[in-house]
């Protein structure tokens, strides 16, 4: 297995809840883990730290990230200052083909899962939602931003995994995303950093409150 290989292992361990935030564990439980040598193991670790992820304390082990106050606002923070940018060009009428599809999409979604409690229809919701905002971001074409922004998802994705997924939960996210889209669509960016803002600072909401 690569490094690159290794990093991934690790990174869908925490994304699972295999590792669970403020966890400790060592080097050697990670190695073994991911069924690696101590050597991969330990560079993918130092990526994992430089994202965010995992603290290494002298002495004491490696530490998941404890999912503090100040790390959820920091990680929501940085994400709405990438996310009001993008949608404002995505609203400009040049994406006007990537806006139909993903409203589409979400559509049907949306429509699927107000007619089922079904966890695989709600895990497939998920992946709707996260679709939108990875095409916000993909449509600026800036390798930098694309970077940082993947960095970020996973920290939000990590701070997801310890909250509830429920249909109310996810009814109103998709219908939130609509919101965005149809704005979008109107080549309405005001109004769509609007609605974005509003989605944020709802899904911000629920990551402090836990649910």
């Amino acid at each position: 297995m690569s490094r690159a290989d290794a990093y991934h292992e690790f990174r869908e361990r925490l994304l699972s809840g295999e590792l669970a935030p403020g966890q400790f564990v060592t080097q050697k439980e990670l190695a073994k883990l991911a069924g690696v040598p101590v050597g991969t193991a330990r560079e993918a670790i130092q990526r994992l730290q430089h994202e965010s992820l995992l603290k290494v304390h002298p002495q004491r082990g490696i530490q998941v990230i404890d999912l503090t106050t100040k790390f959820i606002r920091n990680s929501f923070g940085l994400r709405m200052a990438l996310e009001l940018h993008a949608v404002d060009n995505f609203a400009s009428g040049e994406f006007e083909t990537e806006v139909d599809a993903l409203i589409d999409a979400t559509g049907a979604m949306l429509e699927e899962a107000q007619r089922t409690t079904d966890p695989e229809v709600l895990k497939r919701a998920v992946d709707v939602d996260w679709d939108m905002h990875d095409k916000l971001i993909e449509c600026l074409d800036n390798a930098l931003i694309s970077e940082t922004y993947q960095i970020n998802a996973t920290r939000l994705r990590l701070i997801k995994v310890s909250n509830r997924l429920s249909p109310d939960r996810v009814h109103s996210a998709l219908k939130e995303h609509l919101d965005v889209l149809h704005h979008c669509k109107a080549r309405d960016g005001n109004g769509a950093q609007r609605a974005l803002a509003h989605h944020m600072d709802t899904a911000l909401s629920r990551a402090l409150q836990g649910k």
